[in-house]
């Protein structure tokens, strides 16, 4: 996720948010940040004749997969352990027995919820094999410390571990096995059962935890294929750990770990339709062997397949039911999860305080579990909605909480994560040469892991960044680029957001049939998928592409048609971006009765959902209604100062074609007013790129006859695009007949 939200007229994205605090960044003093629930804000560009922009905020939505379960213990006590990994005895080869053996006790052993257990990124940054109990203890935050050995002998195996409580200074437990090859499995469950008994936690055998897999060269190839998987650099590594993973299942087919994991994998290649299956046969085997955490899990990767597809109503029922499945389980950890994604899918549906709520919910979990890779994902996603309701200091503060436990994690794609929310910082900084380098490096990072849907959806942030930089034929080859790509992965959601990045970066170079093409192209998508946020979100784009043409009566049939959707799925922040745009159709039109009263709806709606920026936003949209009315003392007095001290005193920024307006009611005032800021925003943008409002007001600032001559000449290239009857309709409407008598009084 990002911090920030760099936005590009007429693209919508799924927004992955990520933080980092190298590259020149300010440290953040952690012990000073307080999370919280704040009212939220959004900037929308509303009455701008150019258009509003459209944008789908989401949330990184991931899974790490729990795969077997413990009950829930009689004892409230929070206790901490540290499971070492074994040390390996034996041949270098072997290494991955004892990596998975120890990642999949560590599992067992948190996801009772009762105690809290250093996570094994955080034990294999330290030298651990030269380090005393005390000092493992000291460095890892935790009471006990279990540790043990393993040595691989042909088909033999010798274990031995103990478990030190370092607060007393004394052993609590140990033992020794030996055994054969295919008694490993049931080694592993043995030690974690003594682990917990030795730590007064009880435990609720049931049928996941018995008898993992009855076929020990099943298991050895799991073991293989997650460690590969987790150690992977390379979409070689990715493949090879499928291909072990297949063999694992084809050797058992009830090791359902196995299937989990495999569905995962896909989901990395984005191949949701295989990722899908995968995850229906786990579901399949997990209710037969009744598996709780399995079945959870594999819902959990349904419910991402769904969401992925723009299904949300369905990923949200797969969610919940996956999170009641792993609260019945006892595993917290898998809870945290599935509040994870939920949090996501309400913030798809613009319901960002339930996000939030959800999201802090997890939180406390993962602080108790002291889980940090799930609290960088808590961190993150909480820095994704702030953004996204406009409070950047606190999304910031989440981020680089983020960042510096992403940086201890040690996480490859994590890293990438970081710099895509440093580019972002950059954009927001108005650093675009800089946000590009850091985005050509993340392009890289992808591509080398192979995860080829992020390397679109990077592509897709490049076009932004060039879009910024008004280099348009740059961002044209990388937007034709991102789409190719989309095509070659079969992703239908990926082509669909390609067109619209297409069609964005054709209306800046002035081409607006091929960029409505291309957005009837992604509509389709929509509509064959029954993807009805996707389709009410790109009906809404079409609705302001016709606002741009100068087609109102079109544009108001297809945000009418946008608002029916958004309606039907009860998505207030789609409706209410809905409602302000039929308050703009209709002050252009010269309704001024019918426009007020959809901002009065508007404003209403924003404080029901406690939408800060919006709410005050909708000040300058009625500033703008008395002052089309020529009652400038109202426009201002009432409402423009109302909007603009908010801005200013909240650190928004104010777009070139607002502040344009609201220099031009204090010049008509007679008050006094500074060109600086003005002038500092009309160099940021090619004289090209301004629209007929913008020159007209600009023609009223400084006198000068070339702003209007312009202003008239955009107008009259809009009619003769429109057939009679729309044209005429367009040049008689109250700004733009004015701006036409104006220009033919001085002709």
């Amino acid at each position: 996720m990002l911090v920030g939200t760099p936005q590009l007229k007429g693209v919508s994205q799924k927004v992955e948010v990520y933080c980092i605090v190298s590259h020149d960044l300010p440290k953040t003093d952690v012990s000073k940040v307080q999370a919280k629930i704040e009212n939220k804000g959004f900037q929308w560009n509303l009455f701008s004749i150019s258009g509003a922009v459209l944008t789908l905020i989401g949330l990184l939505f991931w899974i790490n997969l729990s795969f077997i379960g413990i009950g829930i213990a009689d004892t409230n006590e929070v206790l901490s352990v540290a499971v070492l990994p074994f040390e390996n005895k034996g041949e270098k080869k072997d290494d991955f027995y004892a990596y998975g053996i120890s990642s999949d006790l560590i599992k067992d052993v948190s996801s009772t919820g009762m105690l809290r257990v250093a996570a094994l990124a955080d034990i294999e940054k330290l030298d651990y094999l030269e380090m005393n109990n005390d000092e493992l203890a000291d460095k890892l935050r935790v009471r006990y410390v279990a540790k043990g050995t393993l040595w691989k002998m042909d088909s033999v195996f010798q274990l031995s571990m103990e478990l030190f409580d370092t607060k007393n200074s004394e052993v609590v437990w140990s033992n020794r096995w030996q055994t054969n090859w295919s008694d490993l499995s049931t080694i592993k469950g043995d030690l974690s059962n003594e682990i917990l008994a030795n730590l007064n936690i009880m435990v609720t055998k049931n049928s996941e935890q018995v008898n993992v897999t009855g076929n020990p060269e099943a298991y050895e190839y799991y073991l293989k294929g997650k460690y590969k998987f987790d150690k992977r650099t390379t979409l070689e590594d990715l493949k090879i750990s499928q291909g072990m993973l297949e063999q694992a299942i084809t050797l058992d087919s009830n090791l359902v770990s196995a299937i989990n994991l495999l569905g995962t994998t896909y989901n990395f290649e984005n191949k949701l339709d295989k990722s899908e299956e995968i995850f229906k046969k786990a579901k399949d085997v997990s209710l037969r062997l009744n598996n709780m955490v399995a079945h959870s899990t594999a819902l959990g990767g349904l419910a991402v397949i769904k969401y992925f597809r723009g299904e949300i109503d369905d990923a949200l029922g797969l969610m919940l039911e996956a999170k009641s499945i792993a609260e019945e389980a006892g595993d917290k950890g898998q809870v945290a999860r599935n509040l994870n994604n939920i949090s996501l899918i309400y913030s798809a549906r613009g319901d960002n305080q339930q996000a939030l709520k959800t999201l802090f919910e997890m939180l406390d979990i993962c602080e108790s579990l002291d889980d940090k890779q799930r609290l960088v994902y808590a961190h993150q996603n909480l820095a994704a909605v702030y953004s996204g309701l406009g409070k950047q200091d606190t999304s910031k503060q989440h981020t680089l909480i983020a960042y510096q436990l992403a940086k201890e994690i040690g996480d490859l794609n994590m890293q990438a994560g970081a710099l895509t929310n440093i580019a972002g910082l950059k954009l927001q900084n108005k650093q675009y040469e800089d946000a590009l380098l850091e985005f050509n490096q993340i392009l890289d990072i992808y591509d080398k892991l192979g995860d080829m849907s992020k390397v679109v959806n990077t592509l897709h942030r490049i076009t932004m960044t060039y879009s910024y930089m008004h280099k348009d034929e740059d961002a044209f080859e990388t937007s034709e680029r991102a789409l190719n790509l989309s095509k070659e992965l079969e992703d239908d959601l990926l082509i669909s957001e390609s067109y619209i990045n297409l069609g964005a970066v054709h209306n800046e170079l002035g081409n607006k049939p091929e960029g409505f093409k291309c957005l009837n192209k992604s509509k389709k998508i929509y509509q064959n998928r029954n993807n009805q946020d996707g389709l009410g979100m790109i009906t809404g784009m079409i609705a302001n592409h016709f606002w741009e043409t100068g087609d109102l009566d079109s544009a108001m049939h297809y945000i009418k048609e946008s608002f029916k959707i958004h309606e039907e799925l009860g998505n207030k922040s789609q409706i209410l971006q809905n409602v302000s745009f039929m308050a703009g159709f209709d002050l252009q039109k010269g309704d001024t009765e019918s426009s007020m009263g959809h901002l009065d709806r508007s404003m209403d709606i924003a404080k029901e959902i406690k939408d800060d920026m919006r709410y005050h936003y909708y000040h300058f949209g009625k500033g703008l209604i008395y002052f089309q009315q020529k009652d400038y003392t109202q426009a201002m007095d009432g409402n423009l100062s109302k909007w603009y001290e908010w801005f200013t005193e909240n650190e928004k920024d104010i777009s070139l074609e607002d502040l344009s307006i609201y220099l031009v009611c204090l010049k008509k005032l007679n008050r006094d007013y500074d060109l600086s800021q003005l002038e500092t925003l009309m160099k940021e943008k090619p004289e090209r790129k301004y629209g007929y409002e913008l020159n007209y007001r600009l023609y009223q600032l400084y006198d000068d006859r070339s702003y209007l001559k312009s202003s008239y000449e955009k107008i009259m290239d809009i009619k003769s695009k429109l057939d009679d009857k729309t044209g005429e309709k367009f040049i008689n409407y109250p700004l733009e007949s004015e701006i036409v008598k104006v220009y033919q009084s001085i002709s």
